[in-house]
């Protein structure tokens, strides 16, 4: 995958979209609706940071240019808490029990860059806490979760080639090398937590590597980092670009699903992660976009897109709200 894919308010009338449930049991097993809750956060249009949910349910939203932080993701109030220190067009940002970990600093450009191998961690959404990392791996375009009780960074590419490595830490500050696993190198594949197990997906070559034109979107399984298993070859045809993993109502949606160089309104969603469905969403096309879930509800903000208007790539970028619920 080439870096071309990495891709105070008031609440809005809804825009609403309902798809159906699937009689197989191979897509959803109940009905959907999304709604815009908001047109428009106080916080700048942009794209590619998260939003975590902190202890009492309040969301903070580790955004470029700050840190705002709702209650319920329509009344948004500006923290103290700086942007967050690395740059997350490259580095990882991940939540990891009751704090949230940035996972070193990139300094360049993807072909010429250099890392600080430092972690930040916040637990209070106050101030960043600053930890010398020095077994921090020196890689960009990484996947990177929190399972079974570590951090995880996986694959990247290291200034000179892509890597297939895996590592991990239970504190932010001490890194181990796991065994490599059967996975080819990759750049900006996915990882994420789902019933049980790490699932890593896609991931492919950066610009200007011999295999850069191809897309990948494999999906392997694992339990503990040491044994991995290929269950999908591919999440859909073609292979999508630029999505967000995300775990709601014990199913995986790939949010913000992107095909042929073209942004599309479009998640695909799996219940085991071997048999996945395409569904159409009412939000404007985008990738890169921020989700996550409160347990009754799966949340949406941010993202970007791109088209081309008179020979130009035009960029464009998003700050409204949506969420959806089961009908």
């Amino acid at each position: 995958m080439s870096r071309r894919a990495v891709l105070t308010g008031m609440a809005s009338l809804p825009a609403v979209s309902c798809f159906p449930a699937d009689e197989r049991g191979a897509t959803p097993s109940t009905q959907y609706k999304w709604t815009r809750i908001l047109d428009e956060a106080p916080y700048p249009k942009s794209y590619n940071y998260p939003v975590h949910v902190a202890p009492g349910r309040r969301y903070f939203a580790l955004h470029p240019r700050g840190t705002w932080s709702s209650a319920d993701a329509v009344t948004w109030t500006k923290e103290s808490l700086p942007a967050v220190p690395n740059n997350t067009a490259y580095m990882g940002v991940v939540q990891h029990g009751n704090a949230s970990f940035a996972l070193g600093r990139h300094q360049g450009n993807y072909q010429e860059f250099t890392i600080d191998k430092k972690v930040w961690r916040t637990t209070d959404y106050r101030r960043w806490e600053e930890l010398d990392t020095p077994s921090l791996p020196g890689v960009i375009f990484y996947g990177c979760v929190s399972f079974g009780g570590f951090i995880w960074i996986l694959g990247g590419f290291d200034g000179r080639q892509s890597v297939n490595h895996i590592w991990r830490s239970e504190d932010g500050h001490s890194w181990d090398k796991m065994p490599d696993p059967p996975w080819s190198p990759r750049t900006q594949a996915k990882a994420v937590a789902f019933q049980d197990r790490l699932l890593l997906i896609g991931g492919g070559e950066i610009d200007g590597e011999p295999g850069s034109d191809i897309i990948r979107s494999e999906v392997w399984s694992t339990k503990d980092g040491r044994a991995w298993t290929k269950i999908a070859d591919h999440v859909g045809q073609p292979d999508p670009t630029a999505y967000v993993p995300q775990v709601f109502d014990n199913q995986l949606w790939l949010v913000g699903a992107n095909r042929s160089g073209a942004f599309k309104s479009e998640m695909i969603v799996s219940p085991n992660g071997r048999d996945w469905t395409p569904i159409s969403a009412p939000w404007s096309a985008r990738g890169g976009m921020a989700t996550w879930m409160d347990g009754t509800r799966m949340l949406m903000t941010g993202g970007k897109s791109s088209h081309v208007e008179n020979g130009e790539t035009l960029f464009e970028y998003s700050n409204d709200v949506w969420e959806m619920r089961k009908v």
